[in-house]
């Protein structure tokens, strides 16, 4: 019997057509044979689209976006009438905020069904740039300098905070909401001019704000999948670029960025970032899926930069291709290790007690 996945993409974030993108490539690749695969759009104000199947033609980027004129509750009630059985799964793609922040995963797990990916836990803390800074500290995993404030905060000891990233920080330096990916929202700050600017701009995203040290070195980047400790790491990439900071037109709009895989670093260096990878993805609890973002300077000195629960499956993504040089992973026959990580994830999951057992 075929199962039933659920593709879930849009959503009320600013990296919404980031997830259009990603899901376009996820629709198409999954395998009609093994599932029936159903497309469900969420509109930029959080509408859920009732789900239509999708056949083995492959669909364009105009085709999967449908609205509906029921209201954001109705839209969520009308989709979970849907009849889910055992072999029914959710996979979302969706980007940022209330889909790769944990909420979702929240309200699947009340409702008692499997999804792809990251749990509550590792979605939130993993979401959070602080919060996973501070998970990774006391895990020894090194880490870029920061510093961090909310916006209430910010506005009660402004000339404080600007100080405070003159003297412990330096310029330049990177301000970033907490709470984003796909670069939105990220600003590299040579003086106070810049700085003030940018974090005005991050502000608008979220209402907690971090500003980091650059780090001169390349950004190599690490694909890990699997559940608990059965973990594989894929090999080192990198872009070829001449910028040190890549924004969200370099990122998803540049036709000519071009992956560097396996990334030209010393085997001990590949080693040593892949012990970490595993670390933080251990240490989040993540399962099924994770792309780890590291800095390594010309002195192999190693910082873990950011983690990325629900990396891109976009026609630019490098996760993607990480598991396809690394282990000849097709992008379909990626789809469905995910699909099966989903599906033990959520039988692990049910194997916990929730009342009082005797022994």
């Amino acid at each position: 019997m075929k199962k039933q996945v659920y593709v879930l993409y849009g959503g009320k974030s600013a990296e919404h057509q980031v997830s259009i993108d990603s899901a376009l490539n996820v629709l198409n690749e999954l395998n009609k044979q093994l599932y029936d695969v159903f497309a469900v759009y969420i509109t930029e104000d959080g509408k859920w689209n009732k789900p239509f199947q999708v056949g083995s033609k492959r669909l364009e980027r105009e085709q999967i976006m449908k609205e509906t004129e029921l209201e954001v509750r109705a839209s969520i009630h009308q989709f979970f009438q849907n009849s889910f059985d055992s072999n029914s799964i959710i996979f979302p793609v969706l980007h940022g905020t209330f889909g790769e922040d944990g909420k979702l995963q929240g309200m699947l797990e009340m409702l008692d069904l499997p999804y792809v990916g990251n749990g509550v836990n590792a979605a939130a803390v993993g979401m959070d740039k602080v919060m996973s800074k501070q998970l990774f500290a006391t895990n020894d995993i090194p880490q870029t300098p920061y510093i961090y404030f909310t916006k209430e905060l910010f506005l009660h000891r402004e000339e404080y905070y600007l100080n405070l990233i003159k003297s412990k920080i330096h310029f330049p330096c990177y301000v970033k909401p907490a709470n984003m990916g796909s670069s939105v929202g990220i600003s590299y700050c040579q003086n106070k001019l810049e700085l003030e600017r940018a974090i005005g701009e991050a502000f608008l995203y979220d209402d907690k704000i971090l500003i980091e040290k650059e780090i001169v070195g390349k950004e190599v980047i690490i694909g890990v999948t699997g559940n608990n400790h059965q973990l594989t790491c894929s090999l080192a990439g990198e872009w070829k670029r001449e910028q040190q900071f890549f924004d969200y037109e370099d990122k998803y709009l540049d036709e000519n960025l071009t992956p560097q895989i396996p990334a030209l670093i010393h085997t001990e260096t590949y080693e040593q970032i892949c012990d970490y990878a595993k670390q933080a993805y251990t240490a989040l609890g993540g399962t099924g899926l994770m792309r780890i973002d590291f800095f390594i300077t010309d002195e192999q000195k190693i910082y873990l930069n950011e983690v990325n629960t629900l990396p891109g499956f976009t026609t630019y993504s490098m996760f993607p291709v990480l598991i396809e040089k690394t282990e000849g992973l097709s992008y379909s026959e990626l789809l469905d290790r995910l699909i099966k990580l989903g599906f033990q994830a959520y039988e692990n999951r049910n194997t916990l007690q929730y009342r009082r057992v005797s022994v």
